[in-house]
């Protein structure tokens, strides 16, 4: 695994996106966190990172977290929908 994908760097950029958006509030935050992940992450970032989170989330900003649980739950909606 590459250092640049490693969980705690994952972990690292997710909570600096979290304080990029933190000045906007919480829902912001959470909604900005979500889409930028979205966005701009490959998906095996965001694969990594939820599966963090599916082993607790240790070190994710409490938003973050939200916004990495969100962003989950979407993306395993449309991964049903789009079979």
């Amino acid at each position: 695994m590459s250092h640049e994908n490693s969980p705690k760097k994952l972990i690292y950029m997710a909570n600096q996106i979290g304080k990029f958006f933190a000045p906007q509030g919480h829902d912001k935050t959470v909604a900005g966190v979500a889409n930028h992940l979205a966005k701009f992450w490959d998906p095996s970032m965001r694969k990594k990172i939820f599966h963090h989170l599916n082993e607790g989330g240790e070190g994710l900003d409490p938003p973050v977290k939200e916004a990495v649980q969100t962003l989950r739950a979407i993306k395993s909606d449309e991964a049903d929908y789009f079979g």
